[in-house]
């Protein structure tokens, strides 16, 4: 296991140097909540989409609120608490391409708008998700809790999520699923 995560790494890190970024987002989620698409990129293993709320949108900026429903506890958050599920199950593969892509792209800041990032691979649709709004995130604070989904959860389609997760800071609920959307404290 531990060879074929490393070598997916390399793989992915490999195709985003020779991907390319498109335009601007244009798509509306398909399942009828507010997020869009903020951005694809096209790699050889697949297609990377980030998915989030529009600029400028009252729900893509960090409130007092969001801070106040989530505060972090020393001794709680971080711990990245496993619940598998068998709903909105992602192929493992593309998981772990997802994974590799988070990886080789550590270092790259998300912003406050995304909550969640997806690849494609052959068709099969894995995301990583966050549910509430994270300043400073880079891709590379998403790949620990992906990591303990994958490790934790059986089979070859997965499904699960990380509670008491330190994003940034922000102590909040990281889903691994076939949908960019859902994920909830």
């Amino acid at each position: 296991m531990f060879f074929k995560l490393n070598v997916a790494c390399i793989l992915a890190a490999l195709t985003i140097f020779h991907g390319q970024v498109q335009g601007s987002p244009a798509a509306a989620n398909s399942d009828g909540g507010d997020l869009v698409i903020l951005s694809t990129q096209e790699t050889p293993t697949g297609t990377i989409t980030i998915w989030g709320v529009p600029d400028g949108s009252s729900s893509s900026k960090r409130t007092e609120a969001d801070s106040a429903s989530v505060p972090i506890k020393k001794r709680q958050c971080g711990t990245n608490n496993v619940t598998c599920s068998g709903s909105h199950t992602a192929d493992r593969n593309a998981c772990l391409q997802l994974v590799g892509s988070l990886s080789a792209n550590s270092g790259q800041g998300v912003g406050v708008a995304p909550r969640s990032i997806c690849q494609t691979v052959n068709g099969n649709q894995c995301c990583v998700s966050w549910a509430n709004p994270v300043s400073g995130l880079t891709q590379g604070q998403l790949v620990n809790s992906a990591n303990d989904v994958l490790n934790d959860c059986s089979g070859n389609d997965i499904s699960g999520l990380t509670r008491n997760t330190n994003l940034n800071g922000i102590c909040t609920t990281q889903c691994l699923s076939n949908r960019p959307s859902g994920c909830a404290n």
